[in-house]
């Protein structure tokens, strides 16, 4: 958890510089045209980012940037189911840790604990 307090959808940084990016000028000379809504998203994304704060799904909370970084992505995790389906086995390619879980959930949950606590 992080002491740092994040920007909410609402605040008024967030409000103006996702009003900013509903039509932000690129460079290629058209404008950005993200949506209302999404904007506004996209810029308290932007804006927590700037304070090192990333939104963590999984645990529903905002976390440093560095914890949220050093997680596996599925795209660094071999999958293997072991028997017929009695158990899934995942390794992270990164730093070789691996645990077997009972089923998909519950092997994503402790290699990402694991691999957030080997950082």
């Amino acid at each position: 958890m992080t002491d740092q307090k994040a920007y909410a959808v609402d605040d008024p940084t967030v409000i103006r510089l996702g009003r900013f990016l509903r039509n932000a000028p690129l460079k290629n000379g058209t404008p950005a045209q993200v949506p209302a809504g999404i904007s506004e998203l996209l810029a308290q994304a932007v804006c927590n980012y700037t304070q090192n704060l990333v939104w963590d799904h999984e645990g529903q909370r905002y976390v440093e940037l560095q914890k949220w970084e050093s997680l596996p992505d599925l795209e660094d995790v071999a999958v293997e189911t072991i028997g017929d389906n009695e158990a899934v086995r995942m390794i992270h390619r990164g730093t070789g840790l691996s645990v077997l879980g009972e089923d998909y959930d519950d092997a994503w949950k402790q290699l990402r604990e694991k691999v957030a606590a080997h950082a």
